[in-house]
């Protein structure tokens, strides 16, 4: 298992929409209400987040990074000035077709409620659950595709930050590391694999610690691990 933890609040962004991209895709494939219903409700988080205005300043001064900084090479270079572009020239109203759709609008103020989707609640979406699985795919899709600028940016940007890493070997004292940094990294990641533990990270670019922590079963409490490990982490983007 690969834990990740971004150093910056725009990093720390790309990651929930990235996850919030892939779940909505693994949900929407499977033919099933419920799982149909986890889709919407994950697109709608979404383009929640794409939507922001800041989302697309932080990507455009990524990529704006990488272009400078030449840290990009061939093809990657000439993606990244298009990318670039795309963004620039994208209008505030590019998510409109989410963002005011009335039937949309209807299912995100009743997944606000607990058990507020019921038919007898929500028949106009039980309705549209009722049509054919290929269907209701396609809406989907329609819906998914008002993000196609923003996701392309945003695997751009991590899948090269994940790639540009250094590795630095970090010996946790009973299960703990702490370090003051000077990195211009915007990612870590700590491989546990072989491990019965998990990391629990804190910090910024400035200041790090990592907990080295161990729960055999959710009805037992979280524990300190309390032996010395020496652990290689990712340190992305520096």
């Amino acid at each position: 298992m690969i834990y990740e933890f971004p150093l910056t609040e725009g990093i720390r962004r790309f990651l929930r929409i990235e996850m919030l991209a892939e779940q909505a895709v693994v949900y929407i494939e499977h033919d099933s209400e419920y799982s149909t219903i986890a889709a919407v409700r994950a697109l709608l988080d979404l383009v929640t987040l794409v939507s922001k205005n800041d989302t697309k300043i932080e990507l455009i001064k990524q990529l704006d990074q990488m272009i400078s900084m030449k840290k990009l090479e061939g093809e990657d270079q000439l993606e990244a000035v298009e990318l670039k572009n795309i963004l620039s020239r994208q209008s505030f109203r590019a998510y409109d077709d989410v963002k005011e759709n009335v039937f949309l609008n209807t299912l995100r103020q009743r997944f606000v409620i607990v058990g507020g989707i019921c038919a007898f609640d929500l028949p106009v979406l039980h309705n549209w659950l009722n049509m054919p699985f290929e269907l209701r795919k396609q809406h989907f899709y329609q819906w998914m595709s008002v993000i196609d600028n923003i996701m392309h940016a945003v695997r751009f940007v991590l899948t090269h930050l994940r790639s540009k890493m250094v590795e630095e070997e970090c010996i946790f004292k009973h299960g703990f590391y702490y370090r003051s940094v000077k990195w211009k990294a915007g990612l870590l990641r700590l491989n546990t694999e072989g491990y019965d533990f998990f990391p629990e990270f804190s910090g910024n670019r400035h200041q790090l610690s990592i907990r080295l922590v161990a729960q055999s079963t959710p009805w037992e409490p979280p524990r300190q691990v309390d032996t010395d490990i020496t652990l290689k982490v990712e340190i992305c983007g520096a």
